[in-house]
């Protein structure tokens, strides 16, 4: 096992169905609540020595405001960037690949950016909100970069139906095709239960539960693992293969887009109206720390967050989340941290 880290993954897109950018009063909102935060604690009467200075300003921000008053979870919706040492893997294509693109070009066009522009594109699942930003992919016009694309056939041709040139949906969703995206030189159709290898490394592909089917994937390399399992119901919690799928994984990726009792319909997301969510394809977060700690993973991410969530409603679901595991843990000797990983963020495998 390598003594350093072997994975680096960035998060582009963490909100699942539908991209939820901030309102305008939500950053309002925002500004008044960080306002009452610093004036409960008596800490306003400090602006006036460190707002001229942007480091001390910054600093003093960070310090003493919590980071849903300070930032935002984000509301790209699925992509997230994988630096494995030898290669680069991208999974899911949701609004979030359009960031990652913009950035990635800026990365390979600067002076000392050194190696191959090629990238290895994963798709899980063929519905919109992990596809739509395939077409606004910057790097993907460009011919000298090489992209190779991982999908399942319904992926592949759903892909193809809205944008090969011969389709008969070719310019109804998006003005560009195939023919323009000269990056990508290579589409390789996986299936459930299938190993490849991208570089050193091994990819393996589980089914998920999900409405018109989805794949979740575990990255290996030089003793660590990634487990990245987005758009799972779970039938059973824990849920037996996949927290086999997921044994000893260094971070697991669960979709927990609902609470329990949101899930069952005895509560409303925020404020819309109570109903059951079975069969949407979603599960909870309950479920993800359960199948978690069954799989003994060290870390958790519960990502595909509900649309309708504010970042106040997501740093009370993060507080919960910190609960869960706690509790499921306790008396057991065992460690597991888990959070919400916010857009951008990146840590290490």
């Amino acid at each position: 096992m390598s003594a350093g880290p072997v994975f680096t993954i960035t998060y582009w897109g963490t909100t699942g169905t539908l991209s939820a950018p901030l309102k305008p009063r939500d950053v309002t909102a925002k500004l008044l609540a960080a306002l009452r935060h610093l004036g409960e604690r008596d800490l306003l009467r400090e602006l006036p020595a460190v707002a001229a200075n942007p480091e001390r300003l910054q600093e003093f921000i960070e310090r003493h405001l919590p980071f849903h008053l300070r930032c935002t979870y984000g509301g790209n919706t699925t992509c997230v960037e994988v630096q494995t040492p030898d290669a680069l893997i991208i999974i899911d294509c949701g609004s979030g690949f359009r960031e990652l693109g913009i950035d990635l070009e800026r990365r390979w066009k600067e002076p000392s950016s050194q190696g191959p522009r090629t990238a290895h594109v994963i798709v899980t699942h063929p519905h919109m909100d992990h596809t739509f930003a395939t077409p606004y992919f910057d790097p993907y016009y460009n011919p000298r970069y090489r992209f190779s694309l991982y999908a399942s056939a319904p992926v592949i041709k759903s892909l193809e139906a809205v944008l090969s040139p011969g389709s008969p949906l070719s310019n109804m969703y998006f003005p560009p095709t195939f023919d323009l995206l000269k990056a990508i030189a290579h589409k390789h159709t996986i299936d459930g239960g299938q190993q490849f290898a991208i570089g050193s490394t091994t990819v393996s592909a589980i089914p998920l539960r999900h409405p018109g089917g989805c794949l979740g994937f575990r990255l290996e390399c030089d003793g660590r693992s990634y487990v990245f399992c987005t758009d799972h119901e779970h039938a059973e919690v824990p849920d037996p293969a996949l927290a086999e799928f997921a044994r000893d994984a260094d971070l697991l990726y669960l979709d927990g887009q609902y609470l329990r009792d949101e899930y069952e319909g005895t509560a409303a997301i925020m404020t819309d109206t109570a109903m059951p969510r079975r069969g949407w394809g979603h599960s909870t977060v309950e479920a993800c720390v359960a199948t978690a700690v069954a799989a003994r993973a060290r870390r958790l991410h519960v990502g595909h967050r509900e649309p309708k969530r504010d970042d106040f409603d997501l740093a009370r679901i993060d507080a919960y989340l910190q609960q869960c595991v706690a509790a499921a843990l306790a008396g057991t000797g065992r460690q597991m941290s888990a959070c919400i990983p916010q857009e951008g963020l990146t840590v290490q495998v």
